[in-house]
């Protein structure tokens, strides 16, 4: 199955294939209302770049060390919608992840999750249909790493995402402030 222009791999084996970081990404400058910062960046599978295979992250200048989201998507054959393969959240400030029984199958259906959770690809794929689920990542579940420090969080995540290089991720460069509200 095509998934992006150039991209010959199902969503599965994109998922579960060994991917790489080709540089050094750089966090956005925080937005000036809210503080969110993102980062980008195109993944390789065997040294090629896939073509709109991207490890997407966000997080927030004055909330160090929490509400932190990595996310694997790919574009689809048409090039505008990108399809979410995995996501990790870690600290939200929303709380936990809500799932519903409707949409989610197997021991999280209807149950709610820890603010550090997972939207794994399996958890989300429609076997039958060969695609993922409607929605962004309906279903998560808890992960049992306490992922302390975002080195930690990165670790679990390219171990998770199968990004062999992630540790070149730098932090975002977060503002420690005692005062801020």
């Amino acid at each position: 199955m095509a998934v992006g222009y150039g991209c010959r791999m199902s969503l599965r084996r994109l998922v579960e294939t060994e991917k790489s970081i080709p540089y050094r990404p750089e966090w956005t400058e925080p937005d000036v209302g809210d503080g969110n910062t993102r980062l980008s960046v195109p993944l390789e599978i065997g040294g090629v770049t896939e073509t709109g295979l991207t490890l997407e992250c966000r997080a927030y200048e004055y909330h160090p060390d929490e509400h932190v989201t990595l996310e694997l998507s790919v574009l689809g054959m048409n090039g505008r919608r990108r399809i979410r393969l995995m996501r990790l959240d870690w600290r939200s400030l929303k709380g936990g992840h809500s799932n519903d029984r409707r949409r989610c199958s197997g021991p999280w259906s209807g149950k709610r999750v820890p603010a550090t959770h997972l939207h794994s690809f399996d958890l989300n794929w429609v076997e039958s249909e060969q695609r993922m689920k409607k929605g962004k990542l309906p279903c998560a579940e808890p992960i049992s790493e306490p992922l302390q420090s975002f080195a930690e969080l990165t670790d679990f995540a390219g171990r998770c995402f199968r990004i062999n290089n992630i540790s070149i991720v730098p932090p975002p460069d977060w503002v420690y402030d005692l005062f801020r509200a």
